[in-house]
């Protein structure tokens, strides 16, 4: 995933200003190869800001945001199980 997100001033610096970039994949993989991330790796890299900004400002807040963001990863894994097992994962079938 590295290669498809971009930061720039990460992690933030007071007053300085800091962006990040993610390539999304187009298409299937098995159709037009890796050429991106995941959704779900995005909903990782905010769950890793998030445990980061945890720790040096633990709150029940951000708990439950990291426990929502599980909750979204096993969604979504499940989701891919599921379309793993009905043999349509990576194309471009429902």
């Amino acid at each position: 995933m590295e290669k498809f997100v971009n930061e720039v001033g990460w992690p933030q610096v007071h007053g300085q200003t800091s962006s990040v970039a993610f390539t999304i994949q187009s298409g299937p993989i098995k159709e037009f190869g890796v050429n991106g991330c995941q959704i779900d790796d995005v909903v990782k890299w905010a769950k890793e800001k998030i445990e980061g900004f945890n720790k040096e400002f633990p709150c029940c807040e951000n708990s439950i945001v990291i426990t929502k963001l599980d909750e979204a990863l096993l969604w979504l894994g499940k989701r891919k199980a599921d379309r793993e097992a009905r043999n349509v994962e990576g194309k471009s079938q429902a």
